[in-house]
């Protein structure tokens, strides 16, 4: 056993003279046994000893009761403290002991052996609560020097507690303004919650800066009856904003080629094929070339129908009128062609302004991929967009009546990483949703000015 510093804390001083007795004829090794008769005495000892084991009564001069421990656990909180009681109260014994006393001994039942008995366990447990603590140091300083920013968050409205340096450096917040608050509240849509599983979120900081981040949320073992959890969060805003700059060069890159080359379609072949087509009318077969003659010019005339959609395609000249004409004229043209039905349902109050913020050509784009979805790999019959406002933004819904998929495993051939990749480099929030014989929705979140 440890040799330990023990302090008697008991107004009877015969009592306190008796257990002093006692424990210098045991064998228990003692450097240094103090006995003090108050509260206020023991705050004096304080300034001079740390002691190992507290033997306390509790109705001393200048306190009584419960406080009595509770007053001493808050002087000397790495003290192992015995409580000396002349009552046999087990209320009372069982409320010192869920407040992190040692042990409860009835003052008739003391004696060395039993002495003995409680010092050695007060000093066992003093030292394994001495590694715990020194195991929770450890904890909280790899927990606060991660370059990584990690949050605990408490129960299923995941409330935030444990808050590591970089996790307040990237909210621009102190621990006590990001702590105890809903970690969905971090999020710019405020109802959006946070999953379980984590995810990718909008949020922003105390600064009111947006950003994108990638958590990652594990389950931990809890002490309480709350659940607890250690969310990860990776800061995505840089790479992806320098995604989004390589994505603009790009697209600005494909869509210079895609005008130079519907030009070239349009003001080179196609008139070339224009011009053709005029000497066919002015030609005058023989009777013999007729029937030829008549499929060439059929075939001339489905060449520059196609040429035609194909610089169409490349470069649809509605969108330099605004998103909402372009997108109307293609429901127009994919309607009348009648092999699908095209709905568009726009909101009344809806302007081209409202979507000044948006990427209107990859917008334009998404749909045209999502209609293309629908028609040659949902079997659609009725594709439909809805545009309305919708928490100081815009809605974008579309939605289609075909066979659906299931959306965990949803094959690569039908375009749907283009779509999200598109979406993210626009900076547009979308959801999916969709199962077999259901159809699919895709929702889509834009921001207005």
């Amino acid at each position: 056993m440890e040799t330990a510093q023990i302090l008697i804390v008991e107004d009877d001083l015969s009592f306190a003279e008796n257990v002093k007795f006692q424990l210098s004829t045991s064998d228990i090794p003692s450097d240094n046994i103090i006995a003090v008769a108050s509260i206020q005495e023991a705050r004096e000892v304080r300034k001079f000893q740390e002691p190992d084991v507290i033997l306390l009564d509790l109705n001393i001069e200048d306190s009584n009761g419960v406080h009595t421990y509770e007053k001493i656990f808050k002087m000397f909180p790495l003290a192992s403290v015995i409580v000396l009681s002349g009552m046999d109260d087990e209320s009372i014994a069982l409320e010192i002991v869920s407040k992190g006393g040692q042990d409860y001994v009835i003052k008739s039942n003391l004696n060395a052996k039993v002495l003995k008995r409680t010092i050695k366990y007060g000093l066992l447990r003093r030292q394994l609560s001495a590694k715990i603590r020194k195991s929770e140091r450890k904890f909280k300083d790899v927990f606060n020097k991660s370059p990584l920013p990690i949050i605990q968050l408490i129960g299923d409205d995941m409330i935030t507690g444990l808050i590591n340096d970089a996790a307040q450096n990237l909210y621009k917040d102190s621990h006590i303004e990001l702590t105890k608050r809903p970690f969905s509240s971090f999020n710019v849509d405020k109802e959006c919650k946070i999953d379980k599983q984590g995810g990718r979120y909008t949020q922003i900081t105390s600064g009111n800066d947006e950003i994108i981040v990638d958590i990652i949320i594990n389950e931990i073992e809890s002490d309480s009856e709350q659940t607890e959890y250690i969310a990860l969060i990776i800061d995505k805003t840089k790479e992806l904003e320098f995604e989004k700059q390589k994505f603009d060069l790009i697209s600005q890159a494909e869509e210079s080629e895609k005008k130079k080359i519907a030009r070239e379609l349009h003001d080179g072949l196609g008139q070339q094929m224009v011009l053709l087509n005029l000497l066919f009318q002015n030609f005058n077969p023989t009777e013999g070339q007729k029937e030829n003659f008549k499929d060439l010019e059929n075939l001339l005339q489905n060449c520059i129908r196609e040429v035609k959609e194909i610089a169409y395609n490349l470069l649809p000249p509605e969108l330099e009128k605004g998103f909402l004409n372009a997108i109307e004229r293609f429901a127009h043209r994919i309607s009348s062609i009648g092999q699908i039905q095209f709905i568009i349902d726009i909101e009344d109050g809806i302007q081209e302004d409202d979507l000044n913020k948006a990427d209107k050509f990859n917008l334009y784009r998404i749909i045209q991929e999502l209609f293309n979805n629908s028609l040659k790999h949902a079997k659609a019959t009725e594709f439909t967009i809805r545009i309305k406002k919708h928490k100081g933004g815009i809605l974008i819904m579309a939605m289609d009546n075909g066979i659906g998929f299931e959306i965990n495993e949803v094959r690569k051939g039908l375009g749907i990483e283009n779509i999200q990749y598109r979406m993210n480099m626009a900076g547009i929030e979308g959801r999916f949703e969709s199962s077999t014989n259901q159809g699919t929705s895709v929702t889509m979140h834009l921001r207005s000015n």
